[in-house]
């Protein structure tokens, strides 16, 4: 380590951490250039924040029936003015996120940020009101990464090494890339972890308060965030225990809690969102932790289907435990002994993290878990330090991060939707049409709401026989008409295209149909007469 040290001094201070932020900032921008189109929840993520007092596109939900979207035409601004902050639209409106996330299933943190943004940019809606604090964010976790490698590890070029690795990562950039509160709360369990190391070498009474900070606003953010939280801050407790240091041990405990009871009280409709199904059956944890059989099919998806890595960082974990046991027992090596366990301390919570959501999260999918794949970093931070005890590591990090950088460029993370390109040009051919949607429910007009705005307007309704509809098309004469058709029975209506297609056509003047794609939960067709 003398060697790497006098190294380090002939550098300024913190170029590596420079390097490593300046290359991801080059790889993010690209990706986010790139960007093509939204998921249904980044749609949501927009309309719940900006959309004053309407939680749902076309009043759905608001104060009656959650799921159903009645009848009715939408027009190219109601989209509009469900995404953004208009000219009439009280801007900085605290009030009105925190009314529509008591009638969502999400704390109201994240989208109380995206409207602070949106309204800086009044009449304006862009991926980039979104992706601009997403960056920041992101920045911020890798910086964050950075102090707790150094916290851990002592070394510049390692905790460098882990933000670089991270922040080229699937994992990372796909967090990054999704306009939803996972990079935020990804941002704030680094935090959390970081606090909790340092607690851990040095307890203090402003530590504890700033944990119970970071629990209160994880909390506030989504909650998924819990369970990291809670695994470490009773292994943090247990170990202060094992040290004898009661007070410590009583007062980190006394402050998690409180945290946890001020969330409960600022935002009560956590119980609600927790107990009701909102989502549909498959929502219900307490069913999906019931239904063992459906364990291992969860969990092979969770360890072994996610393009993201996971597999590789919990065999890395258990790599570095073996390091650690072989290094720091047989070796007798002092030094990892006195101040390298605590990255233990903070890399063992992950697995029943990851385990937890993949039996009760409501859906199989990857970002419930993003916000502990910083943390795995810790894995390959201790497997450079085990090496830096017996080689120079600079350039095998320089060699690592260059391929990093080669892969990172080679793959596509998440969250991209490259493909609505096309189907932003085939509704774009057809702007002038009148557009029809097919559904009862909200989620699947949400889904397609950026294509939806082409048109002048769109008429919603669930009956292809209805007087509405027939009345709707006869004022638009047009050649043809483009129809969307929920098809999906979980989230949405779940109707046969050629079902709905044969009932439109035979209570219409149009004669012909041509399929023009389909897209999750919808189908999209056009009518020609």
């Amino acid at each position: 380590m003398a060697r790497q040290s006098e190294g380090m001094r002939k550098l300024p201070r913190h170029l590596p951490l420079f390097i490593s932020l300046v290359v991801v900032l080059a790889v993010s921008l690209h990706f986010c250039l790139w960007k093509s189109g939204m998921f249904i929840d980044e749609i949501y993520t927009y309309g719940l924040s900006n959309s004053s007092y309407m939680p749902f596109i076309g009043n759905g939900g608001a104060d009656g029936d959650h799921d159903r979207i009645p009848e009715q035409t939408l027009t190219r601004e109601d989209f509009f003015d469900y995404l953004a902050i208009t000219e009439d639209e009280a801007r900085f409106d605290a009030g009105s996120v925190y009314y529509n996330q008591v009638r969502d299933v999400h704390p109201p943190l994240y989208y109380w940020i995206l409207n602070f943004c949106s309204s800086l940019v009044p009449g304006h809606f862009s991926k980039w009101i979104g992706l601009i604090p997403d960056l920041i964010l992101y920045l911020g976790t890798l910086v964050l990464l950075y102090a707790l490698g150094l916290e851990l590890f002592r070394s510049e070029w390692i905790a460098a090494a882990m933000s670089l690795f991270y922040g080229l990562s699937q994992a990372g950039l796909s967090t990054m890339l999704m306009i939803r509160m996972y990079v935020l709360v990804t941002l704030l369990t680094v935090l959390l972890a970081l606090l909790t190391a340092r607690e851990l070498r040095a307890p203090s009474r402003k530590k504890e308060l700033a944990v119970a900070v970071v629990i209160f606003l994880g909390l506030i953010t989504q909650y998924y965030f819990v369970f990291y939280a809670f695994f470490l801050c009773a292994a943090a407790v247990l170990t202060l225990l094992f040290r004898r240091n009661w007070k410590a041990a009583a007062c980190f405990t006394l402050f998690s809690f409180t945290a946890v009871g001020l969330m409960l009280l600022s935002f009560p409709a956590v119980f609600d969102q927790l107990n009701g199904n909102r989502l549909g059956p498959q929502s219900d944890a307490l069913a999906n932790l019931k239904n063992i059989s459906a364990w291992a099919g969860r969990l092979r998806y969770y360890f072994g289907q996610i393009r993201v890595g996971l597999p590789v960082a919990v065999g890395a974990a258990v790599v570095c435990l073996l390091l650690w046991l072989i290094f720091a027992l047989l070796h007798k090596d002092a030094r990892l002994r006195r101040s390298d366990w605590r990255f233990l301390i903070l890399l063992l919570p992950v697995i029943p993290t990851v385990f937890i959501p993949a039996v009760i999260s409501p859906v199989l999918e990857g970002r419930y878990i993003y916000n502990i794949f910083p943390i795995c970093t810790l894995a390959t931070g201790f497997c450079l330090l085990a090496l830096s005890r017996h080689c120079e590591v600079r350039g095998l990090i320089a060699a690592a991060a260059a391929l990093a950088l080669v892969w990172s460029l080679r793959t596509t993370p998440d969250y991209i939707y490259d493909e609505h390109r096309t189907y932003n040009d085939i509704v774009l051919a057809h702007a002038e049409a009148p557009c029809v949607y097919v559904t009862g429910y909200y989620a699947a007009p949400t889904q397609d709401m950026l294509q939806l705005m082409v048109f002048d307007d769109v008429y919603i309704t669930e009956n292809p026989e209805s007087r509405g509809l027939k009345k709707y098309l006869a004022e638009r004469p047009q050649d043809e008409c483009v129809v969307y058709i929920d098809v999906d029975s979980m989230w949405g209506s779940g109707f046969k295209s050629d079902e709905v297609l044969a009932e439109l056509l035979e209570n219409s003047d149009y004669s012909g149909c041509e399929h023009l794609y389909r897209y999750a939960l919808s189908d999209t067709w056009l009518l020609t007469r």
